[in-house]
């Protein structure tokens, strides 16, 4: 009897799995897991395989870029020439340029210029109630007339997107400073008003597609939306002082330091 009572009691003797060693097991699948996720998710996001970071040298290299604008800009009302520049809906011709810094492979951070002469109508803005006897008035312009003016922008930029290979997409944003100089007659070139530096602050957002031509080098197509603010000096209180634009570009990148 005593035997079969030791047959009957020795499977109990038989451990089973530990609780806490179930759940440690469970917590290290769990963490390598979720180290794992973040490389390949940011990965796909990019469109590229995860062994391909960091691999073209882009977090430490330069961008320059080169091209041409065509911007459609929105009516301005200038109180201290007491003139409205309406510019149309044709395209005025910029030329444009940028420098930027890679931050990665996908993000700059930079400066963009641009300078045109464009064509522009003036008019007077409203009859001086006092004139002053030593002011010419606007002559021909008093009315309506065809001049030029010299416009320029100055602003930092932020862009995203792209691709390495192929066509990619990208997202741009810009703020700084456009400034209009130089304003004057087409007929004759005599200036309008004092003819000196306006400067006005303003932005721009946009989007567009881009094509990589070879490593390093990129043509790209960009639409812009902007605004922008003239000064109030000498306007009148029911005149606003801003005005809209749009802008389409195009450029081709190089790349130059960092590979």
């Amino acid at each position: 009897m005593v035997r079969v009572h030791a047959l009957r009691r020795r499977p109990a003797l038989v451990s089973s799995p530990q609780p806490h060693r179930v759940i440690a097991v469970a917590v290290l699948a769990l963490t390598i897991a979720l180290t794992a996720l973040p490389a390949t998710l940011t990965a796909q996001i990019r469109g590229q395989p995860p062994t391909q970071r960091s691999t073209t040298g882009g977090s430490t290299g330069w961008w320059f870029s080169g091209g041409a604008s065509a911007l459609t800009l929105g009516d301005i009302s200038d109180g201290r020439s007491n003139t409205r520049w309406q510019f149309g809906s044709d395209p005025l011709w910029l030329f444009r340029g940028t420098l930027e810094k890679a931050l990665d492979d996908a993000t700059t951070l930079g400066v963009a210029a641009a300078f045109g002469d464009v064509d522009v109508n003036v008019s007077q803005l409203a009859v001086p109630l006092d004139p002053s006897p030593s002011d010419p008035g606007l002559g021909a312009c008093a009315t309506s007339c065809e001049a030029r003016t010299q416009v320029w922008t100055l602003m930092g930029q932020f862009r995203s997107g792209g691709a390495t290979q192929g066509f990619g997409t990208l997202f741009a944003a810009q703020g700084g400073v456009t400034a209009f100089r130089n304003l004057r007659e087409l007929n004759g070139g005599t200036t309008i008003g004092d003819g000196g530096l306006r400067t006005d602050i303003s932005g721009t957002l946009g989007a567009g597609v881009s094509y990589t031509l070879s490593r390093g080098t990129v043509i790209e197509l960009v639409q812009d939306f902007g605004m922008g603010f003239h000064s109030a000096e000498n306007l009148p209180p029911s005149v606003g002082r801003t005005w809209r634009s749009r802008v389409t570009r195009a450029s081709l990148r190089f790349q130059f330091g960092g590979r």
